[in-house]
Order: structure tokens, then sequence, then C-alpha cells
């Protein structure tokens, strides 16, 4: 668990998880609102060199281009059935070589394969805390990398 003072620190992570990132990763992002989950991607997707990242909720699908990776941030708040899931086109970009794939509130349905890098961000008394768990062995492996503040 790694304590997050402010929201400099969590897009820190993000920052730092981007220099071990490669493409076919994927990211669930697990968070109530205001957690830090998009925070966490701008420091991801600034730091592949994509740009300015911002929440996706409105156009559910955000492609940034021009970085080392292209990154697809996703956003599930605003999806109510499964059966609109096709639509987003996640089928195509799990596991793309070519980026990663970052999913906000990816705990509401099973999109990522079981080989991801989950990401908790929780409100705690005076910061925020992140938990990061890994599914497989790419999952433990980025997990690991973050619980152990390696990154960078």
């Amino acid at each position: 668990m790694l304590e997050l003072p402010d929201a400099a620190a969590t897009a820190n992570v993000g920052t730092r998880l981007a220099a071990v990132l490669r493409g076919g990763d994927a990211i669930a992002l697990v968070g109530e609102l205001g957690a830090g989950k998009t925070t966490l991607v701008a420091g991801l997707v600034a730091a592949l060199g994509g740009g300015d990242a911002h929440s996706p909720t409105f156009a559910l699908v955000h492609e940034y281009l021009g970085g080392r990776l292209v990154v697809w941030h996703v956003d599930l708040y605003r999806i109510e059935r499964a059966a609109e899931l096709p639509e987003l086109g996640l089928d195509d970009l799990v596991g793309d070589r070519r980026g990663i794939v970052v999913v906000e509130w990816a705990d509401r349905f099973g999109v990522l394969p079981t080989d991801h890098l989950r990401l908790e961000l929780r409100h705690s008394d005076e910061h925020r805390v992140l938990i990061a768990t890994g599914t497989g062995p790419r999952g433990r492996e980025l997990a690991d990398t973050v619980e152990a503040s390696r990154l960078g």
C-alpha cells in the first residue's frame, strides 16, 4: 500500500509506472469518485508523450497517440449493461501490442484479460492510498514494482 499525500503524488505514480509499461499491458483502475483515477492516468499519459489526459466519462474511450505507446483510456462509469460493452471496441484494444489499455471503474464489468494490473485508490483520513494487485505473471510483476516503489 502506498500513501499518496496529494494529487501530485498520485500523478507521479502514473509517471513512474509509464517507464516500465510495455505494449499489451492492461490496467484496471478502481476507486470511488474523486479518488484520483484520472489524475494517475494524466501522469501516465504525459510521461508516455501522449499529451494531456482528461476524464473520458462522456466519450467513454480516449486514445492518446504520439508517445512511446498508444494509451486507450476507457471509463465504464456510464455503462449500465454488459450488452453495451461491444460498442466500445475493447476486444480490439486489449492485448494490442501498440499500446496499453487503462480502464476506470474496471470493477463494474470483467473486461480485462486475466493478466493485468489492478490499482485501487482509496480516500484515507488525510490522504489517498493506492493498493496494487496483479493477476497473472505480468500483472504481478507490475504490482510488485508499484508496491516496492521501484518505479523509474
